[in-house]
């Protein structure tokens, strides 16, 4: 077989730029992993507690979870924990990699099972303060990830009587729920009778029509 020359006898070599953009984002990653390790994280203002003050609308996010070390725990425990939680933030989602098993239908809590559905998609969930109550939710066949997450979401679309409440009026009322989704990763959910006040308050797109 004929062998190919290369003209000069030499490999390209990279280019420096290259060498020194990945160099930066490997220090970059350390950087946090290593921030992660020992950083106290400052505690966010509870939008309830705001909520409760003002009497305003606005979101809660949901949240990945966090392993909390006890005080005196080592270096190497700390990285690999800030190493974890690097990569469960930041690497691709696989739903397929997960099962469930079936569950007879049951109340469940809307801001856990969200948590969860984050998880395991990267989806983030912005829940209206007003909403209480959970959903009931179960299922007769072994789920995958991205089927189990389906399935949560159409619960809580499909509920019927959610518990709310008011802040401004200071009382409790019952609703039904609207999955909002006005761009990639980002699901927003609102009591069906507090949408024009999310609207107003800019926080919902106002061209936003519900399905009746």
């Amino acid at each position: 077989m004929p062998q190919v020359s290369i003209p000069g006898g030499k490999r390209p070599k990279p280019l420096r730029w290259q060498v020194a953009l990945l160099a930066l984002a490997l220090a970059a990653v350390l950087g946090w992993v290593l921030f992660s390790a020992f950083a106290v994280p400052a505690p966010d203002a509870d939008p309830h507690e705001l909520s409760r003050a003002d009497g305003r609308s606005r979101f809660w996010p949901t949240r990945y979870s966090v392993a909390v070390l006890p005080a005196n725990s080592s270096f190497r425990v700390r990285l690999v924990a800030a190493w974890m939680q690097f990569r469960q933030r930041h690497s691709r989602k696989n739903p397929a990699s997960w099962s469930f098993p079936a569950t007879p239908v049951r109340p469940c809590a809307i801001d856990g099972l969200l948590n969860q559905c984050m998880e395991i998609t990267g989806t983030q969930y912005l829940i209206a303060v007003e909403i209480a109550g959970g959903v009931r939710f179960g299922h007769t066949n072994v789920l995958n990830g991205a089927q189990w997450v389906a399935a949560f979401e159409n619960a809580v679309q499909n509920s019927q009587s959610v518990l709310c409440y008011d802040y401004a009026t200071k009382h409790n009322f019952e609703d039904t729920l609207l999955l909002i989704r006005e761009k990639p990763g980002i699901v927003k959910i609102v009591p069906r009778t507090k949408l024009a006040d999310y609207q107003k308050a800019g926080l919902v797109n106002p061209r936003f029509k519900p399905e009746l």
